[in-house]
């Protein structure tokens, strides 16, 4: 019984001191009288935030920073090339005649970052350009852009037009009448083609019927386009080739009937004169 009462007052003795050691003020003293943390505890010490030693202790720590997540997004927001936009995909095709051509890109996440040329040179047909995509976290994405480069075509459908070696001139791709014999069933056409991609056809010159006929030559240019050249040809009829013929003959004929008859009229002229000359110088004599 002695031995227990001795214990009860050792207990009163320490746990004060015990208790006082678990209160600790937000200032970081220990409270000298709160034995839990109640309101009015550690009044003048900015309050207590625990009554065991746990949590005192947990108190007296920094709170930890929330960890960071770096985006993962390798997604594209615009892509325009000379200033037209393009519609986004893994692979994408782009036509153009141009030599070089300006890509702008943006990247959904503006902490990514983009790896691609923005200003290439371009070669007829294929060109990749290639467009690497790499995200906040590391990530990386590849796109690939496929321009395609198309030749620009020549429109030049310039020509010269010959008939029998002689160039033929144009008024509003028309020539002037070019006449031809009754027994001509075409006439010899040739060309030059002021450009060598151009090519160019003959259509009519075949069975050519008496009197008026078009030839066309139809030059078609590099990209397409077409113009026609009209030659105009008249064949004359065999009828009035011959009449024609006739009177020429006529008229030979008669230049020199015409061309005789002037010569006698001449001699004549010319036996007077000399008579008449004679004579008076017989007069003159006597």
């Amino acid at each position: 019984m002695k031995r227990i009462i001795v214990l009860f007052l050792a207990m009163l003795t320490f746990y004060p001191i015990a208790v006082k050691a678990n209160i600790v003020c937000n200032d970081g003293t220990t409270s000298p009288s709160c034995t839990d943390c109640h309101r009015g505890c550690c009044s003048k010490h900015g309050g207590c935030s625990g009554s065991s030693s746990s949590s005192s202790s947990s108190s007296s720590k920094k709170p930890t920073a929330p960890k960071v997540v770096k985006s993962s997004d390798t997604s594209l927001k615009k892509i325009t090339i000379d200033e037209e936009d393009i519609t986004i995909a893994n692979d994408m095709v782009y036509e153009t005649t141009k030599k070089s051509v300006l890509i702008l890109i943006v990247t959904n996440d503006s902490k990514a970052t983009l790896n691609y040329e923005k200003n290439p040179d371009l070669t007829i047909g294929e060109n990749v350009i290639d467009i690497k995509v790499t995200a906040e976290n590391g990530n990386v994405k590849n796109y690939k852009l496929n321009i395609m480069r198309e030749k620009i075509l020549s429109a030049n459908k310039n020509i010269k037009i010959f008939v029998d070696d002689e160039e033929i001139t144009f008024n509003l791709f028309r020539s002037d009448k070019i006449n031809i014999s009754n027994d001509k069933e075409n006439i010899n056409v040739t060309y030059e083609l002021e450009d060598f991609n151009a090519n160019a056809e003959i259509i009519g010159n075949e069975n050519l019927q008496v009197g008026h006929n078009e030839i066309i030559v139809r030059v078609t240019a590099e990209n397409g386009e077409t113009q026609d050249y009209i030659l105009i040809v008249e064949k004359e009829d065999l009828k009035k080739e011959q009449d024609k013929e006739k009177n020429d003959e006529v008229q030979k004929e008669n230049q020199v009937q015409d061309d005789f008859q002037n010569d006698d009229d001449a001699s004549v002229i010319t036996s007077v004169l000399l008579g008449t000359g004679f004579l008076g110088g017989l007069s003159y004599l006597r």
